[in-house]
């Protein structure tokens, strides 16, 4: 199994496998990532021009004669007699450009591609699911994977070596291009039976076991995630550090579900050491895709839509629980970063590049006296506030926090909140600073729907806290129908990604507005999602038997479509999601427990009791009151419906009896099977759904 969270998005992970023959030797190690520099062009040119893809077009000028990943590059090469190379990035990706830019652009490597191979390039954003199979199989073969990945295919489709990045030259430790380009057409013209008896079949995965339902699947994921926690700095393992929003969110569930308060407050130390760190872009908002280092300090630059749309829906659900002022902090400064950096007018933008012009993450580093010249009156704040780090790997430093905010206060004399405001006038100006005298990073303004809809549905319920971005996320939810397609403006069919998060947006639509029209298309999406499902979970494309469970970190497929149908059994009757499902897709968990907390989580839920807090609304005040603290209110998996009772003919039997009972506005809260007394205090909202005990 390949832990996904040690995967870089840009540098390579190197060669711990091994291959028979001359291939073996070219067994590589690391070097290092600030040796080589990259500068990106926009030219427009070949087959790879008129694509949507943002990262093919941007490969279109080089010298290697591409295809796009299809069935005539294929048969091209079955014509030719020639092995196929794929490359497969994406336009954020640092490294990948590295790799266009000195590889590819190398007129030598370009002729020795275009005479012995058939070159194929595929967006990673584009086609997900093929990444996932071609990641597999090249780990499967060298133990190496990542972006960019180098694949070496046969012409009927099979995988016989790859790696991730190749200099053009032996050099850094890693074996070049050419020498590589040259071994493997001499073994396909001289060997090519070795090559093929080596070669994997790109399979579909799907878990190959089942595993009895129980709360010990919970157990078993906390104390895996325990065990590799960072009781330092916070987050998973001491090296390199992804963020993993779902394990945070499971630590929190937990606490909620036992009473153990550990757990919660390692979520709450994470969040908040990411919050300190570089990986958070201190000045506007925002997180990097992860840290090269274990302190959170000097991260890959690129900044993606999804993972902030998942660490912003993280950091609102721990602020829920904890009420922690940092957290808060940051559910404001990365949706304020979201709408001024990411929205179009039409949808969010899909990722902000890392690189700006020769140099990575130009945009986003100092020098220490530049730094405090644009400080002016706030020269001395920033000195006790904030610090450089990195400065040996980069040309410049990462802006971090100093200390803890908590700690600073004291320092100060001041409280949290108070100290954070005053930060907040410091990031402001320093950030009208950075804009105005330095140039921007590229934004792929390709609207795709999976992380657009993640990012409306976390915008929708934090702005309950921060009070903006209600409409921009309804926006976005008013472009769905009933079929989904890759991206928001059309294209091709819908992933099981893609209907998931569209069917969960549309329940948050629901939830927060109460308009049944939003209800109406999630039942319609999670009517599509049901046709997704095959015997061992959920299929990545209608047809396929591909069925992605892990987190990777971001949340898999089959934990959105497992949320979404959960989410919607609580309110239409025709939904049901069985425990044996679970157990299907929950088969291979014990090969990374950590990895499928998003799944767990629901398992969790399931065993536990999923709360339904339903308001009836007489058209009052104490209706409003009552459904925005129902909202707010910690559950680690709850529905909230707001229901007319001109709506009655509507809703689920359930749902009609409470209208029946009692007179005005009032709630009634269901955890599991079990419902309470129609309740007018909103303070009892939060006793009920706490404790099934308390539940007449």
């Amino acid at each position: 199994m390949i832990e996904i969270s040690h995967i870089s998005s840009n540098d390579p992970i190197f060669l711990t496998g091994s291959m028979d023959g001359d291939l073996k030797e070219m067994k590589n190690s690391s070097f290092s990532k600030t040796e080589l520099k990259s500068e990106k062009t926009y030219p427009l040119m070949n087959r790879l021009a008129n694509s949507q893809s943002s990262f093919l077009r941007e490969s279109a000028d080089q010298p290697v004669d591409w295809f796009p990943w299809s069935d005539d590059a294929f048969q091209k090469a079955k014509q030719e007699d020639k092995p196929i190379l794929v490359d497969v990035g994406a336009v954020w990706c640092h490294w990948c450009h590295v790799m266009d830019r000195e590889t590819y652009s190398n007129k030598e490597v370009a002729e020795l591609i275009n005479n012995n191979f058939i070159a194929v390039k595929v967006d990673r954003d584009e086609m997900p699911e093929l990444d996932r199979k071609l990641q597999r199989a090249v780990a499967s073969i060298t133990g190496e994977s990542g972006w960019p990945l180098t694949v070496f295919m046969t012409p009927s489709g099979e995988v016989f070596f790859g790696g991730t990045y190749f200099p053009p030259e032996d050099s850094y430790g890693r074996v070049g291009m050419k020498r590589l380009l040259r071994e493997v057409a001499r073994l396909w013209r001289e060997d090519r039976e070795r090559l093929r008896k080596s070669a994997l079949s790109l399979i579909d995965y799907s878990p190959n076991t089942q595993v009895p339902i129980s709360f010990d699947i919970v157990d078993v994921t906390i104390s895996s995630v325990v065990s590799s926690f960072d009781m330092e700095y916070g987050g998973l393992g001491n090296s390199m550090k992804f963020p993993h929003p779902l394990v945070d969110q499971l630590l929190t569930a937990y606490s909620f579900w036992t009473g153990d308060e550990v757990t919660s407050r390692l979520a709450v130390f994470t969040l908040k050491k990411m919050y300190q760190g570089g990986v958070f872009d201190q000045l506007g908002g925002g997180f990097h895709r992860y840290a090269v280092d274990r302190e959170w300090n000097v991260p890959h630059f690129e900044k993606l839509l999804i993972d902030n749309a998942e660490l912003l829906e993280d950091y609102v659900n721990v602020y829920l629980y904890s009420k922690d002022p940092q957290l808060l902090d940051v559910i404001k400064l990365t949706s304020q970063f979201l709408f001024r950096d990411m929205w179009t007018g039409e949808g969010f933008a899909t990722s902000i590049d890392a690189d700006v012009g020769e140099k990575e993450g130009g945009y986003y580093v100092w020098e220490w006296e530049e730094l405090l010249s644009a400080s002016n009156e706030y020269r001395e704040l920033v000195k006790r506030a904030f610090t450089l780090v990195g400065e040996g790997a980069l040309e410049g430093g990462v802006l971090r926090m100093r200390e803890d905010p908590d700690d600073l206060s004291k320092e100060l004399g001041k409280t949290t909140p108070e100290v954070l405001e005053e930060l907040g006038k410091v990031r402001e100006k320093l950030r009208e600073y950075r804009d105005r005298t330095r140039k921007k990073p590229f934004v792929d303004r390709n609207l795709y729907t999976y992380p657009n809809c993640r990012v409306a549905d976390a915008i929708m319920t934090s702005s309950l806290i921060t009070g903006y971005g209600r409409e921009i996320s309804l926006k976005v939810v008013d472009r769905l129908g009933r079929k989904v397609s890759r991206r928001l403006d059309g294209g091709s069919e819908g992933l099981l990604e893609d209907y998931a998060s569209a069917t969960l947006l549309a329940l948050r639509a629901y939830q927060i507005t109460g308009e049944m029209k939003y209800r109406n298309l999630a039942v319609d999406l999670g009517v599509e999602l049901e046709s997704f499902a095959t015997g061992s979970g959920f299929s990545d494309r209608r047809g396929s038997n591909e069925v992605p469970t892990m987190d990777t970190p971001n949340e898999s497929p089959n934990s959105l479509a497992v949320r979404a149908l959960l989410s919607l059994s609580v309110i239409n009757e025709q939904f049901n999601l069985k425990e044996d499902v679970m157990g299907k897709i929950l088969g291979d968990y014990v090969q990374g427990p950590s990895f499928y907390a998003g799944l767990t989580l629901s398992l969790g839920s399931m065993i536990k009791g999923i709360a339904h807090v339903v308001v009836i609304d007489s058209g009052d005040e104490l209706a409003k009151s009552l459904h925005r603290y129902s909202l707010l209110t910690y559950h680690p998996f709850k529905i909230v419906e707001i229901v007319k009772e001109d709506d009655r003919d509507l809703v689920i039997p359930l749902v009609r009896s409470m209208i029946d009972q009692g007179s005005g506005s009032r709630a009634f809260v269901c955890v599991g099977n079990t419902c309470s007394l129609p309740v007018r205090e909103q303070e009892k909202i939060k006793l009920l759904l706490k404790s099934k005990a308390n539940l007449h």
